[in-house]
């Protein structure tokens, strides 16, 4: 697995890392992406446009759906096929994160989460890579 630096904030330097995958991945910009997960959080009457649910939906919507892998594997080791990946991950402790995986390149703002554990991969079909 490779590593490549990839951050994308809005306008006022605030980033999220569900936002800044989806962004990549689907070539969509900040505020239309965060837009787009407020409308499904509402609609889904969740609290946060970050819950599960609501980014489930939102790559649903986009042709990307969860693939069995299996769980509690380094995002270092994993091996995938090429693609675009949205992996949701964890530290084993607190810290949930998501990164996305384009062809064997982790896109994140630095590379600490090559430790992470794996909990759930996401697979574009459309394989539409930015």
């Amino acid at each position: 697995m490779k590593f490549s630096e990839f951050y994308i904030s809005n306008h006022e330097g605030k980033s999220n890392c569900v936002i800044r995958t989806f962004c990549k991945m689907f070539g969509e910009e900040y505020n239309d992406v965060y837009n787009d997960l407020c409308s499904i959080a509402k609609r889904l009457d969740c609290d946060s446009f970050n819950d599960i649910d609501v980014f489930e939906t939102y790559m649903k919507e986009r042709d990307t759906n969860k693939i069995d892998y299996g769980k509690d594997i380094k995002i270092k080791d994993l091996i995938l096929d090429n693609g675009s990946y949205a992996v949701f991950c964890w530290d084993k402790k607190d810290y949930y994160h998501m990164v996305l995986i384009i062809d064997n390149v982790l896109y994140d703002k630095n590379d600490a989460s090559l430790e992470m554990y794996t909990i759930t991969i996401y697979k574009n079909n459309i394989n539409k890579i930015n």
